[in-house]
């Protein structure tokens, strides 16, 4: 059976390489915006009183108060998906600064060897 194309683009991270490191915040920041419009959804068409009380006598009427106890939820969902996600984009910020810093100090090393594995050749010669 062919699956049906998603309305969202694809929820995964990939990494191949280090040089995608630059980019995954902006993907993680997509991620993040998806989740957001999750939770508005819930709270703007799941969380909704008025479908179980159309009429004093609907037997689904007692549902309609624990629309507000499930909004709460999914509002302190978000606040927590928020903060738990800033601090893991951060996280990633910082590692990847790490590794650039850890790439150029190592090439600059490597530069040293190199210059004085010349300088060592020219003097045996």
């Amino acid at each position: 059976m062919p699956s049906t194309p998603s309305a969202h683009p694809s929820s995964s991270l990939e990494v191949s390489s280090w040089d995608d490191l630059a980019a995954l915040p902006a993907r993680m920041g997509e991620l993040a915006e998806q989740a957001d419009a999750i939770v508005r959804h819930a709270r703007a068409w799941v969380c909704r009183r008025v479908g179980f009380e159309p009429s004093p006598v609907c037997v689904l009427r007692p549902l309609a108060a624990a629309m507000d106890p499930l909004e709460t939820a999914f509002v302190e969902l978000g606040r927590r998906l928020d903060d738990q996600w800033r601090d893991l984009t951060d996280g990633v910020r910082a590692a990847a600064a790490d590794l650039a810093a850890a790439d150029t100090a190592t090439a600059h090393d490597l530069a040293g060897l190199a210059g004085l594995a010349d300088l060592a050749a020219s003097g045996a010669a």
